[in-house]
């Protein structure tokens, strides 16, 4: 049976931290599985999802690279996150550990995503549109924690990534 997860930023927050909580069909409270936060950094942008257990999966955005690529360590292992730019969707890559190949596509409004690994669909996500925050919902379609790993730190990348974009596109407006 899929399990269903909200992504959400939080209101008034300075740098996008934002949660993962698991929606519970029977109407109960959802159940908050990730926190996501910026951490200060030199040089390298650092993001930490921290996991309701404790466990940290820490994303590091490489310096000098053609293309963006976050180094990841997490309790899966190490590997990177590589982001195809010559593309109409957005897409994200993973080299190394045991998702080797797993792809994260988007589609052309970036409102609708895919999580796939050797032809098997392993997740779905739909953005919200008229909500005061930036809103997904993310439908899980395998029961595998690494798997629920995957997809957080995936869609935790989508909302680092969008609201990079949004405040971009927010300080050129005046000009």
């Amino acid at each position: 049976m899929p399990r269903h997860l909200s992504v959400a930023t939080q209101l008034l927050s300075l740098k996008e931290r934002f949660k993962i909580r698991e929606e519970r069909g029977d109407g109960s409270e959802p159940r908050e599985l990730y926190d996501c936060t910026w951490r200060f950094a030199w040089f390298r942008e650092v993001w930490v999802l921290t996991a309701a257990g404790g466990a940290e999966t820490v994303m590091r955005r490489r310096i000098l690279s053609w293309v963006p690529r976050w180094d990841i360590s997490s309790p899966l292992g190490a590997f990177t996150l590589c982001q195809r730019v010559f593309t109409l969707r957005r897409t994200l890559v993973v080299e190394g550990g045991p998702f080797d190949g797993a792809t994260f596509t988007g589609n052309f409004i970036d409102m609708s995503f895919r999580v796939e690994h050797r032809g098997q669909l392993l997740a779905t996500a739909q953005g919200k549109w008229l909500t005061l925050r930036n809103r997904h919902l993310v439908e899980l379609l395998s029961d595998d924690p690494a798997v629920e790993t995957l997809v957080a730190l995936l869609m935790a990348r989508l909302m680092i990534d969008q609201a990079a974009q949004s405040q971009g596109s927010a300080a050129g407006a005046g000009d």
